[in-house]
């Protein structure tokens, strides 16, 4: 019998732990088999999300080596097994050019995580120099225009690309990322490794994500620096990059040796955050923010800085507290009020743990499921 149903692709560059990454699995593990043929394409096989797929979903790797190298090879792929959606979550320009070489007349439906003008002026990509981000940036409106659909994960990204880029809203969907709600809390009762067992203490703050520019995690560090004054909180920071030779710099300097931990990347984060007294966010923007939803499921009260991605999670004084000034003084303060006044702190996590469940994934794949199947009936 005739397979009838639609065939998806996901296209991106590798599972390596990110936010985009972690999304692209839970999405396409949460649409239902039945209702779709569902396959990835990964430009390299490699990250920690590569476990978390279905067996069902068929997995491609390209063969790496040049940009050219590369594309050709998705463009081969695509026009051998002629899926009717494609779905880049980061290679947009990539998969899109490849799905039009490769005359196959699918569906092209960008995810975009991130507000594109921020991420342009991010120091830690190359297009942060003058002529690097014009270029990109024409090149941003030209493919946002020629894609089909575009998916974001909140307001503030859609608004983004309405008056940064010029992109109609009406071929813009808004779709929050994804929660697997009931994997977060199991796995939150997991034990933690011994060696930061044998330096927890309270009151506990968990920080999670990459240790890049846009996570800023220079001015939590500073505002851990101005709460010990009064309050002795110990910081768990789980994640790795590029960044953590500066902020091992900045701890000695601010001499918080004793005070903060570098847990380095974590594939279960949840068994750490699940025993803080908060968690703490302070990016410079967030296009939605992931781990704040993971969090609040943990039962776990947050202060971020507000962005219009925490913006779109965070009900300030219900479930968290927001930060409207990104400076030390402001975020020490925030985490000050949690830490020391503990009806608040309960309170605080019983709402997190109720609002978390807005974004459960099988409420977020059928928000996905609607979406796909209106485009392809356009």
């Amino acid at each position: 019998m005739k397979d009838v149903r639609p065939r998806v692709c996901f296209v991106l560059p590798s599972l390596n732990g990110g936010g985009a990454e972690r999304a692209a699995v839970h999405i396409l593990n949460g649409l239902d088999e039945t209702r779709w043929d569902r396959s990835m394409y990964l430009f390299l096989r490699e990250g920690p999300y590569l476990n978390d797929l279905q067996s069902s979903i068929d997995v491609v790797s390209g063969p790496g080596g040049s940009r050219l190298r590369r594309w050709l090879h998705l463009r081969r792929y695509l026009r051998g097994t002629r899926p009717q959606l494609v779905v880049p979550f980061l290679s947009y320009f990539s998969a899109l050019s490849a799905s039009r070489g490769a005359g196959i007349d699918a569906r092209v439906v960008f995810n975009l995580q991130t507000p594109m003008s921020h991420f342009l002026t991010d120091a830690d990509y190359p297009w942060r120099g003058r002529w690097h981000r014009r270029l990109f940036s024409l090149v941003t409106r030209a493919a946002y225009r020629l894609a089909d659909a575009i998916v974001t994960t909140s307001a503030g990204v859609a608004d983004d690309l309405v008056t940064v880029f010029g992109v109609p809203r009406e071929r813009i969907q808004i779709v929050h990322n994804p929660v697997d709600l009931d994997a977060v809390r199991s796995m939150a009762d997991e034990p933690l490794d011994p060696s930061h067992e044998a330096v927890w203490s309270h009151p506990a703050i968990v920080a999670a994500g990459r240790l890049a520019d846009a996570k800023n995690y220079p001015l939590l560090l500073d505002a851990v620096a101005v709460l010990r004054r009064t309050v002795p909180a110990r910081l768990f920071i789980l994640g790795q990059g590029e960044r953590e030779a500066g902020m091992r710099d900045q701890i000695e300097r601010l001499g918080l040796g004793d005070a903060v931990v570098l847990c380095g990347f974590q594939k279960n984060p949840w068994k750490y955050i699940a025993r803080a007294d908060l968690f703490a966010l302070t990016s410079r923007y967030e296009g939605f923010g992931n781990v704040l939803i993971e969090a609040m499921a943990c039962g776990v009260p947050v202060v971020a800085t507000s962005s219009p991605g925490t913006r779109e999670i965070v009900t300030a004084g219900a479930d968290g507290l927001l930060v409207d000034s990104h400076e030390p003084d402001a975020m020490a303060a925030a985490l000050a009020r949690v830490l020391t006044d503990e009806a608040l702190r309960r309170r605080l996590a019983a709402g997190a743990r109720s609002s978390a469940s807005r974004f459960a994934l099988p409420t977020i794949a059928a928000a996905y499921d609607g979406v796909l199947h209106r485009v392809l009936a356009c």
